[in-house]
């Protein structure tokens, strides 16, 4: 029992440091507590006492149990990040995750929205859930402005509920967001969703009585929750004939039609807040059409002679 309340401090010592010091976000956190505590559930010795072999016993169990490989990667990054923490706050001495080998995942292209499903869409967001009171029309017009931003900007839905209202310019078409690891960035938007930002700012937002200065607010006043979004993309895609649809598709159809009409890389890559291009890379698969046109454009030796 003495060992498992150690390994306990030190795992939220660790969780500390993923929040403080690296910026983590909450989902991750809460993924790596979890797939430590399953570690360490395995047995009752200490974390900071295991060794490879453990590692690699709890690995066959979880393989033996057909879990996804991704899954199984996710779990052998939280235990080597935690036991690199380990090693450099002097905990252990040598790193048991050092020879561990990261099976091999299947490289998931990101799927865009066709054309035909986008128009559906934004025609259905247009038209509006059939609310009922006195606040329908601006509940109405808050999720369609939600989901045109969503498109014109790429934002994680994280960062799109999270909207602070000093850090919106309407008249410019700037948002800064706080994205992961709490970096900021500026993005623009076109007028076309500014002039809804504005409408929802000035004639529906005060009818929902806003409680904070998140700009995004329920019937209650509070900012919008992920769930809520969530449900309510749900249901006016359902109506839109795209069922199951996950609010990152939007994402992906913004990168990829930014991408395909000639946008450069590194530009979207600020734009959608990835730290690594090689992240923003994957879109390149996409496009691969545009993307050899651009060769054949600009590289030197692009043309036939």
């Amino acid at each position: 029992m003495e060992s498992n309340a150690e390994s306990d401090s030190l795992v939220e010592l660790f969780l500390r440091h993923l929040k403080i010091d690296r910026g983590a976000s909450t989902n991750t956190i809460a993924s790596y507590a979890r797939d430590l505590r399953q570690f360490l559930a395995q047995s009752e010795t200490s974390l900071s006492a295991r060794t490879e072999d453990d590692i690699e016993t709890f690995l066959s169990a979880l393989k033996s149990k057909n879990l996804e490989s991704t899954s199984i990667a996710r779990k052998i990054s939280a235990l080597r990040q935690f036991y690199r923490f380990l090693g450099r706050e002097g905990v252990i001495g040598e790193d048991p995750t050092l020879f561990i080998a990261t099976p091999v995942t299947p490289k998931r292209l990101p799927k865009a929205l066709r054309e035909e499903d986008l128009t559906a869409l934004l025609q259905t967001a247009d038209q509006g859930l059939p609310y009922e009171g006195t606040r329908a029309g601006a509940l109405r017009l808050r999720d369609r402005t939600m989901i045109y931003l969503l498109y014109a900007t790429g934002l994680r839905v994280s960062e799109l509920i999270s909207v602070q209202t000093q850090k919106l310019d309407t008249e410019s078409g700037l948002l800064r967001v706080t994205g992961k690891r709490n970096k900021e960035r500026i993005i623009p938007f076109p007028p076309f969703v500014s002039e809804l930002l504005h409408r929802y700012r000035n004639e529906a937002r005060p009818l929902l009585n806003p409680d904070s200065d998140t700009f995004f607010v329920g019937l209650t006043g509070a900012p919008l929750t992920r769930n809520a979004f969530w449900k309510t993309l749900g249901k006016i895609a359902l109506q839109a004939g795209i069922p199951g649809l996950h609010p990152h598709r939007i994402r992906h159809t913004f990168a990829t039609d930014l991408l395909s009409r000639g946008m450069n890389l590194r530009v979207l890559q600020s734009l959608l807040g990835h730290a690594d291009l090689q992240t923003t890379g994957v879109y390149t698969h996409v496009a691969p059409e545009h993307l050899r046109e651009v060769v054949r454009r600009y590289h030197p030796r692009g043309k036939k002679e």
